[in-house]
């Protein structure tokens, strides 16, 4: 028996450039999908995609190479540059589980596996968004868990409506889980993201942390009573996603650092996940994802943000070659540049960045998602 998925568009669509002309609030991302991209998330489920490393990158890397606009052979190009450089060869890990299990098997990578196939196995009989819905209430998702990567992963199986990636999502979310640990309620508040972002900059005086990946940096900052002590709340965070945004976006485009991008790109995983479910917005979600952010923002040593201007240009002055571009060149066809760089790249980092910046500026019209990839791709 096929597991159960409410039903889907299967055409493929160029991506729409256009600036949305309602509020961002209201608008419903759309389905990713085409046939191709089915056969090969199916054949994505012969590579490892374990709960660690970089394997589980080409789900979420054909779907946002897939909305972009990649036709089946720019598809099938990617999955076989990644097969031949990055695969790993399936593998079981732990034995079988049951869902009442799930509790039990939290927080512990090496069930991953058996997560999955019982997460898999109740999709034959409950439809998979819908088991998506319960198990995301059950198990509220912690931002950070595989710096990111599990509510990114996640928020594009949804929006492919592929069985076997979303019960890969879930199941990354529930064995990777990775809490702040933070009780919020103790905090002090913070009127604004930026507000928020300067007060541990001022704290912190620059302050690096030892850890050669994101998560093991992050478990350091998570740790260290200064950055407990420093850290605010946010004050009414569902209003302040649009400004937190904005100030990722900047910070990225300042510091090019690769915690940074999982920041943005994370950012707009959350909003997807959040049009799945409005109910995830609770405030202790809601605080939990902005103490994640804090605790990713500190993890690289909480650069000083330069002020953006009024003006609303970039905060790093675009190269001349860029700043011409936008004077002889219409914003579609700038975005139609940035799309085929991305994809030429087989960079599953930066395809996935280019499709956040690009659905972050459908939906808020913030031209410094274009500008800080033409400068990215001028230097």
């Amino acid at each position: 028996m096929k597991p159960t998925i409410s039903p889907i568009d299967h055409t493929m669509r160029a991506p729409d450039i256009t600036p949305a002309s309602t509020p961002a609030s209201t608008i419903a991302l759309r389905p990713i999908t085409s046939a191709a991209l089915v056969d090969l998330l199916d054949l994505c489920q012969s590579i490892d995609l374990r709960w660690k490393g970089t394997t589980n990158h080409c789900p979420m890397m054909l779907s946002a190479a897939c909305s972009l606009g990649a036709d089946t052979a720019q598809l099938q190009a990617l999955y076989q540059h990644w097969l031949a450089h990055f695969a790993l060869p399936l593998t079981t890990t732990a034995g079988h589980i049951g869902m009442h299990e799930l509790t039990a098997v939290r927080g512990q990578g090496h069930y991953f596996s058996g997560t999955r196939a019982a997460i898999l196995n109740q999709m034959q009989q409950q439809d998979a968004h819908q088991l998506a819905s319960q198990l995301l209430r059950a198990f509220p998702p912690a931002p950070l868990t595989l710096a990111f990567h599990a509510i990114i992963r996640l928020a594009y199986a949804l929006r492919t409506g592929h069985a076997g990636e979303i019960a890969s999502g879930l199941a990354a979310l529930i064995c990777g889980h990775l809490p702040t640990g933070i009780d919020s309620s103790h905090l002090a508040y913070c009127d604004s993201p930026a507000e928020g972002f300067s007060h541990i900059a001022v704290a912190l005086k620059g302050r690096m942390f030892e850890g050669r990946m994101i998560t093991e940096k992050v478990r350091v900052v998570l740790n260290d009573p200064l950055f407990q002590a420093s850290c605010p709340q946010l004050r009414d965070p569902e209003r302040q996603w649009p400004a937190l945004r904005d100030l990722v976006l900047q910070l990225y485009a300042q510091t090019r650092n690769f915690t940074a991008l999982h920041l943005l790109t994370g950012l707009h995983a959350w909003r997807n996940l959040l049009i799945f479910d409005p109910a995830l917005n609770q405030d202790a979600l809601a605080q939990e994802f902005w103490l994640s952010c804090c605790a990713a923002y500190a993890s690289i040593g909480a650069p000083a943000l330069t002020v953006k201007p009024a003006s609303g240009n970039d905060v790093q002055p675009a190269s001349q070659s860029v700043a011409q571009l936008f004077v002889d060149s219409d914003i579609e066809a700038s975005w139609r540049i940035v799309i085929q760089r991305a994809l030429l790249s087989q960079d599953d980092h930066q395809i996935k960045l280019t499709h956040a910046c690009l659905e972050e500026f459908q939906l808020s019209g913030n031209q410094d998602y274009l500008t800080m990839l033409m400068t990215q791709y001028a230097a």
